[in-house]
Formats: C-alpha cells, sequence, structure tokens
C-alpha cells in the first residue's frame, strides 16, 4: 500500500510539472481575441496589382498576399482580418498584462481605392450589437520586395491582426524565440527595431510594426495566428523573397 501511495504520488508530481509550465506559458498577460464576422461590398472585391507582380486579392472569406500564383500570407478564412480592442495595459510582475474591456471584431469592408501606389479598402468595425462603430482603413503598399499591410481604426486602444495559420511558424531572433510558436503565446521584445518576428512553410519573414509599442504574437488558437498592437495603428509586413522552406518542428 505504502509503495502504491508513492507511486501515485510520483506520478501526479510528474504530472504537475509537466502541467504546470505548459499552464503558465500560456497565461502571459495575452488576451484571447476572437475574429468576428467580414461583410465585403460587391465592388471591392477582386485582385489589386501593388507592382512587380506582387497583388492582394479580397474575398469574401478574407485578404491573400501573393507573387503571382505564390501565396505569401492570408489573413484568417471565414472571419475578420483585424479587431479593435478598448482597453488598457498593465504591468504586472515587470510584465505587461491586457485588460481588455470590449473587442470590436465584425469588419464591413465597404470600398477600395487606390491611391499614389498603394490600394486603400474603408470600412466599419463594429460589434454584435451595432452599438460601437469604428472607422476602419487598410492600406496595402509595396515597399521594396514587401508587402506592407497598414491598418488604423481610429477610437481603439489596440489593434489586433488576425492571419491564416501556417505549419511551421518560427520565431526569428530576437524578435521572437527562433523556436516553434505553436500553442503559445509572446511578448515581442520592445527594444528591437523593425525585424522579422517570424517565418513559416511559406518561407517569407512577417515583421510586426509600428516599433517600441508593445507587441504580442498569439498561436494558442486553432486556426490563427493573432497580432497585437498596442496603438490605433497596426503595420504588418511580408517579405516577398522566401527564405528556405522550414519544416514543422516541435523544437
Amino acid at each position: 500500500m505504502v509503495a502504491l501511495v508513492l507511486s501515485l504520488s510520483a506520478a501526479l508530481a510528474l504530472g504537475l510539472s509537466s502541467w504546470v509550465p505548459r499552464a503558465l506559458a500560456r497565461d502571459i498577460g495575452i488576451v484571447d481575441v476572437e475574429p468576428g464576422l467580414l461583410q465585403v461590398a460587391q465592388d471591392a472585391r477582386g485582385v489589386q496589382s501593388l507592382g512587380a507582380q506582387l497583388s492582394v486579392t479580397l474575398y469574401d472569406s478574407g485578404f491573400r498576399l501573393s507573387r503571382g500564383s505564390t501565396v505569401l500570407a492570408d489573413t484568417v478564412t471565414r472571419g475578420s482580418p483585424v479587431s479593435a480592442v478598448v482597453g488598457t495595459l498593465r504591468e504586472v510582475s515587470g510584465h505587461p498584462r491586457e485588460v481588455v474591456t470590449e473587442a470590436v471584431s465584425n469588419l464591413r469592408i465597404d470600398a477600395v481605392v487606390r491611391e499614389a501606389e498603394s490600394v486603400v479598402y474603408s470600412g466599419v468595425l463594429f460589434d454584435d450589437d451595432g452599438a460601437r462603430t469604428l472607422p476602419t482603413r487598410l492600406e496595402f503598399a509595396l515597399v521594396g520586395d514587401r508587402i506592407r499591410m497598414d491598418v488604423n481604426v481610429p477610437g481603439a486602444d489596440a489593434v489586433v491582426v488576425h492571419l491564416d495559420w501556417r505549419p511551421a511558424t518560427t520565431g526569428i531572433a530576437p524578435v521572437l524565440p527562433a523556436r516553434n510558436l505553436r500553442e503559445r503565446a509572446y511578448w515581442v521584445d520592445p527594444t528591437v527595431v523593425e525585424q522579422p518576428a517570424f517565418t513559416w512553410v511559406l518561407g517569407t519573414d512577417v515583421s510586426i510594426g509600428p516599433v517600441h509599442v508593445p507587441r504580442a504574437v498569439d498561436l494558442r488558437q486553432d486556426g490563427r495566428i493573432a497580432i497585437h498592437v498596442w496603438t490605433p495603428r497596426a503595420v504588418v509586413t511580408v517579405t516577398d523573397t522566401p527564405r528556405p522552406a522550414v519544416t514543422d518542428s516541435t523544437s
């Protein structure tokens, strides 16, 4: 009996030792903000060329960034590509923690226009009962060998960009740990200037801006990557030049 009790105690301790770090790793002060509904006006759909064979396409299901027929990145499918957050950041034990009062996650895109060398989509983010609406502007531009997605939501405290998940999403140091990022959330090193934050099986790199503001990446939910930026403006840049493809490793 004593041996059985000791055996069960050891098994419990082993289980807790593996579960507790995992639980703590998932609770680092980043709130899960879910994408809402996406509504797209008929005239806003279709392919928009950015030059150099790069393009942005808006479907009923979201945005696709491409080089010819090669996919560089997709926003989350069957949902809004962006959300607005109303809330604050608090410092807890020297680390930021999000306090979300409201997430405004339904997006209606009403129109698309060309401005100089960029393509601009305009619309509104709104909550489920329509009590809060926020004007929303999404600008896509070619910057060297990169496509820059610049999201502006006046009145938001933070903007969340929802990307479609791809295998082997791997951090790029020093912005994020150089490891597979799946099933965890991470704060971006605030001291690092704009450099690629992660890559994935597509081989392209993804950068997050603006710099010197709190930013985070959340991969805890299946099928999506949430990029949190604590300003009314979020900038996600996808590099056109592929690096060698990475494998779907847990290391």
